[in-house]
């Protein structure tokens, strides 16, 4: 892997990590894409994703001292353990088959085409709830969508949290931002996990390092713009937009595999 592959899967998953077109999806298709690349194992994606987490608490800082100052951090912080024990019930069970699952593009393929439906269908959808008035139901059913997410790689993690919370009656911008909240503790679990299983590839890493790094602060970068631009889209319901994206490229993932590209 190069310093330019590495800087490039970066900024593909700082963007669809929090675009609403599934980071799994886009980074196996792109290293399926890359002539020569070799996979420097699943260390070197969770160090992406840790750069995607630096965005997340760059841009919610201020909503993070808000809650302590209105005096609902201790709730916010109750609905978050919630939401991931939700996610905990799909995604503990099914961690092995999520690793294996990014390896099958049809199966990316109806993950981007199951997306594009969600968005579609909540594209109307506005809510009056916010972070003091957030239901535990609707902390609940956010945590539960994005634990199903991990039965089709090519499903968003930031779409169907979004999509969820707005279907359970969240304003606009808090179905945004409590979906980059509840990244955060799933993220950075998920490195655990799989930085104890893969501890063997640690020592490995030390030889793609400077890669590794250019890679990770790129994730970072592109993961605030992505944010700011997700924040405003779904603020003024234009979500949906990115379903006439993921059908077009559901289509092209499975001709790439018909074709035995991927």
């Amino acid at each position: 892997m190069t310093t330019w592959q590495a800087i490039l899967l970066g900024a593909i998953q700082g963007l669809t990590e929090f675009l609403p077109v599934s980071s799994r999806g886009h980074l196996a298709l792109a290293q399926a894409l890359m002539p020569g690349f070799t996979q420097p194992g699943l260390v070197f994606d969770v160090t992406l994703h840790l750069g995607t987490v630096l965005a997340v608490l760059a841009l919610e800082w201020r909503r993070i001292v808000e809650a302590f100052r209105e005096r609902y951090a201790v709730r916010l912080g109750g609905q978050l353990v919630l939401a991931m024990l939700g996610t905990a019930v799909f995604a503990v069970p099914l961690r092995h088959f999520a690793e294996q699952a990014v390896r099958w593009p049809l199966l990316i393929a109806v993950g981007f085409v199951v997306t594009a439906g969600i968005l579609i269908a909540v594209r109307n959808r506005a809510g009056t709830l916010d972070g003091p008035t957030m239901t535990w139901g609707a902390a609940a059913v956010v945590g539960v969508a994005q634990g199903v997410v991990v039965l089709l790689p090519g499903m968003s993690r930031s779409g169907t949290t979004i999509a969820a919370g707005l279907w359970s009656g969240l304003q606009r911008r808090w179905a945004a931002d409590f979906s980059f909240l509840l990244s955060v503790p799933a993220i950075l679990g998920a490195a655990v996990v799989e930085g104890w299983v893969h501890r063997s590839e640690l020592g490995a890493i030390r030889e793609v390092l400077p890669q590794t790094l250019a890679g990770t602060a790129t994730a970072a970068v592109t993961g605030f713009a992505a944010l700011l631009l997700v924040r405003r889209l779904v603020h003024h319901g234009r979500l949906h937009l990115f379903a006439w994206y993921l059908l077009p490229l559901a289509a092209l993932t499975v001709l790439l595999a018909a074709l035995d590209v991927w």
